[in-house]
């Protein structure tokens, strides 16, 4: 980037240590945040506040995007561009393919470049730094932000037109909810048989019904009791949802997809807003009126 200011609109668990790895890489990054524990963070990570979306659209000329829902994206775009000094906008958010290209319209009228990119890896892989980013944009913006994606993962090109990121993310969002699920459902099962868990994971894990559930999430969340995979439950119901909704209007069924959604809504309704994605198999342990205890001196598995 010629220019190494960037502003930064959303600094939650995935936005701010996103933001600290820009702020590591060399760069000025300039944010906003509607938290004030959120802005404190960031403040105190060094970053610079803006009074505004609008205030930090005056003042730098890439603003990376990292929020909840496809219509605060919209909201914030829809200020975003009355911006003076804003050229392109990097949205990391995962919004769906119809909002995203609502969004490249939105900006684009005002001469604004899109840039795709939401991204996945968890909490721990924004802290990391090891994010993949599933990257849609104009193939004469690639060399711009090419070194801001650096500095925050793996990056894979989905193609020029936007959408087509968020198609692959949903897809991959929908794939690792399902494995979460079926695989919390499986474990439950063989460990009422009388299969100690941990032992019901070896076998899985060496075998064909291995997944990142069975060989990450579960052995290093669930079995260890702490329940903290690092994204919102009601997250990934959203996602879910988005990827039906948008296969819905391509005419395509996804009853698979639907069963997974309600497991989530179920596992949001049992445990609140703030249940973490592995909490659905605590819902599984209810139902089975079983306990996914791993053995005593179990060491967690590098993710």
């Amino acid at each position: 980037m010629e220019n190494q200011e960037i502003g930064f609109v959303g600094l939650g668990r995935m936005g701010l240590p996103m933001a600290r790895n820009l702020l590591k890489a060399g760069y000025a990054v300039y944010a906003f945040d509607a938290s004030v524990p959120a802005r404190r963070a960031a403040t105190d990570s060094g970053a610079v506040l803006a009074d505004s979306v609008r205030a930090l659209a005056d003042q730098v000329e890439t603003i990376c995007l990292s929020l909840p829902t496809p219509a605060i994206v919209e909201t914030v775009l829809l200020e975003l561009r009355q911006g003076a000094k804003v050229r392109r906008v990097i949205d990391l958010s995962t919004i769906g393919i119809r909002a995203a290209r609502r969004a490249q319209e939105i900006v684009s009228e005002r001469g604004i470049e899109w840039i795709e990119a939401p991204v996945s890896g968890g909490v721990t892989g924004a802290a990391a730094g090891t994010l993949t980013l599933m990257v849609s944009c104009a193939t004469s913006v690639r060399l711009q932000v090419e070194p801001i994606f650096q500095a925050l993962g793996k990056v894979l090109y989905a193609g020029e037109a936007p959408g087509l990121a968020q198609a692959a993310k949903l897809a991959n969002n929908m794939l690792s909810a399902a494995a979460l699920v079926a695989s919390s459902e499986a474990l439950s099962m063989a460990t009422k048989a009388g299969v100690d868990p941990a032992v019901a994971l070896e076998i899985i894990n060496a075998s064909s019904g291995r997944n990142t559930a069975t060989t990450h999430k579960i052995p290093n969340e669930v079995l260890t009791r702490r329940f903290q995979v690092g994204f919102a439950n009601k997250l990934s119901h959203k996602d879910v949802t988005l990827c039906i909704e948008e296969a819905a209007s391509m005419g395509i069924p996804m009853p698979v997809s639907v069963a997974i959604r309600e497991m989530l809504a179920i596992t949001t309704a049992t445990f609140g807003e703030d249940a973490d994605i592995s909490d659905v198999a605590r819902v599984m342990e209810q139902w089975a009126g079983i306990t996914l205890r791993g053995h005593a001196d179990a060491q967690e598995i590098p993710a």
